[in-house]
């Protein structure tokens, strides 16, 4: 099969069992840094997309997708409602009060961001009952004082079902034997996991109840948004919010999607991503460069044949791509292999950290400490391409010079004492 000259003698200098030990030390080391780097970078990549996935998936099914609030809080939120129901896009509102808080048990004091909902519109929004472990959401009854509350923050305030909690907020009351914060307690009636920080701090109660404590009256603190397309939301909550403010001048409405409300947990993620990427890149970049040694070392050794090769007519430039070629077959061969390892191991990561702490008899990620028990992996193909494409420049750009150098060797120089 006819191949040309640059790759044939590229491939043969490659295969030489005429090199020195210490050279094909040098490339095996090489070839592993290669292999080791970019399957690492396919694990890592996976796992960080999966993370953001699963969070998105959790975190996203339960929260709202927006709100639309009105300074002074907001009357007549029915007729809101209905409009609002009424504008492309959105699916569903329900009206929300509620604000940070703190919850008290036998001696044990918990910040908590309560929300005040009307359990029946509020499913319509929120997709909470799934999430449920005990109680239901109905149990929220008006004039019960009942309270739902995140399973974490149960579990913080040694609180079980039945129990009655102490609900403080940052009012006060002004009475004959001084100023007390207003406080009320609350009889709990279930719990929630999510799998988020919501677990930690979240808490539910009956909106009447809330406006009674919160001392709205018939207001609300706004409204609860699900729309058509969860990524559409930013475009969707300003079109919203312009149709109210036109069609109540008086009144100013402003509002919020889930990206500002829990982008900063994505974007965290995604910074996250990048750094790791970057510095798992460093190792990749350090088995690339160590081409440099290789191909150096191999240029002293083939001086001399470099300079049969330039007197039989040989260019410069063929010299070069001979050189090239070797540096791309380890750069090449190690970015293959690297990734035939990491696409496998990165798809049953999981299953792979079970086996571990089976054998070993630990947990890696304790379901009673972390909201994620299972490492998840998502392998996306941009990711896979981005990488492969990192380790051949990163080749390329290592192979450069000393290529270059093996085209400058003169003839005559080199063979002067021979």
């Amino acid at each position: 099969m006819y191949r040309p000259l640059e790759i044939f003698i590229g491939v043969r200098y490659t295969r030489s069992k005429a090199r020195s030990q210490f050279l094909s030390l040098v490339s095996v080391f090489a070839l592993l840094g290669m292999v080791l780097g970019i399957a690492a970078l396919v694990v890592v990549s996976s796992v960080m997309n999966g993370f953001a996935q699963e969070l998105e998936g959790r975190i996203l099914r339960f929260v709202p997708h927006g709100y639309v609030d009105q300074v002074g809080g907001m009357d007549h939120w029915q007729q809101v409602v209905q409009k609002v129901e009424s504008i492309d896009g959105v699916q569903a509102a329900s009206p929300y009060i509620g604000g940070g808080s703190m919850l008290s048990f036998a001696g044990t004091v918990k910040g908590a961001q309560v929300r005040a909902v009307d359990a029946d519109v509020d499913s319509k929004v929120s997709g909470l009952a799934p999430f449920m472990t005990q109680g239901r959401l109905s149990d929220l009854v008006a004039g019960q004082y009942r309270i739902v509350l995140g399973e974490i923050l149960a579990r913080q305030l040694r609180v079980r079902v039945g129990d009655k909690v102490t609900l403080v907020i940052p009012k006060v009351s002004v009475t004959p034997a001084g100023i007390f914060p207003r406080m009320k307690r609350f009889t709990v009636v279930g719990t929630y996991r999510v799998g988020s920080q919501q677990d930690a701090s979240g808490a539910l109660i009956n909106l009447t109840d809330g406006a009674v404590l919160y001392q709205r009256g018939g207001r609300v603190d706004g409204l609860q948004l699900k729309v058509d397309d969860l990524y559409a939301a930013d475009q969707i909550l300003p079109r919203v919010v312009s149709s109210l403010n036109q069609s109540s001048p008086g009144r100013s409405y402003s509002g919020r999607d889930w990206t500002q409300t829990q982008g900063s947990l994505f974007k965290s993620i995604k910074m996250e991503k990048t750094m790791v990427s970057l510095l798992l890149l460093s190792i990749v970049a350090v088995a690339a460069f160590n081409i440099i040694s290789i191909l150096t070392m191999m240029v002293a050794e083939k001086r001399k044949a470099i300079a049969v090769l330039r007197t039989l007519g040989l260019t410069p430039g063929a010299v070069m791509r001979i050189f090239l070629v070797q540096g791309l077959m380890v750069g090449v061969g190690g970015t293959v292999v690297g990734l035939m390892i990491g696409m496998p191991l990165a798809s049953h990561i999981g299953e792979v950290v079970q086996f571990i702490e089976r054998l070993f008899g630990f947990y890696i990620f304790d379901p009673r400490v972390y909201y994620i028990s299972a490492l998840p992996s998502v392998v996306e193909t941009d990711d896979v391409i981005f990488i492969a494409i990192s380790g051949i420049v990163l080749t390329v750009l290592a192979t450069l010079y000393p290529a270059w150098r093996a085209g400058q060797v003169q003839p005559a120089e080199a063979l002067r004492y021979e």
